[in-house]
């Protein structure tokens, strides 16, 4: 049997996959908040109109929820991090969790991704219909 072709390039260091996921779920949170903050501040120059207000409120609720997610797994990453080294461990836990943390990570990044996919759908569809005369 052929054996497979080797990757040339060779794997990425722990520190580098760890820099990346961090600095990925920052800006997944930063983009989140500086999109929730740009429709608030859009609310004041439009007036008189609810639908386009909750619409809004709608979005810029689920960017925010997005953003705390984003959050809650750059803290479990970090903790899990601090667990393997140890300098930094916080606790002397025997048995830490990493399987269970890693999956709610994964459920948490998921579900920042998707909040902020829809915020993104429904602000946009507010933006389209408060330019469209009734």
């Amino acid at each position: 049997m052929d054996q497979p072709p080797q990757d040339p390039m060779p794997q990425v260091s722990l520190d580098t996959a760890v820099t990346l996921s961090f600095d990925y779920l920052k800006q997944l949170g930063t983009v989140a908040m500086t999109a929730a903050a740009g429709l608030i501040a859009l609310v004041q120059f439009v007036d008189g109109d609810k639908k386009f207000f909750i619409k809004v409120m709608i979005a810029a609720s689920l960017m925010f929820l997005s953003a705390l997610l984003a959050f809650f797994v750059q803290f479990s990453l970090m903790d899990r991090i601090r667990q393997g080294h140890e300098l930094l461990r916080k606790r002397e836990a025997a048995g830490y969790p990493h399987l269970g943390a890693k999956r709610l990570e994964r459920v948490f990044e998921g579900l920042a991704l998707w909040l902020l996919s829809i915020s993104m759908g429904i602000a946009v569809h507010a933006l389209i219909s408060i330019g469209v005369p009734a």
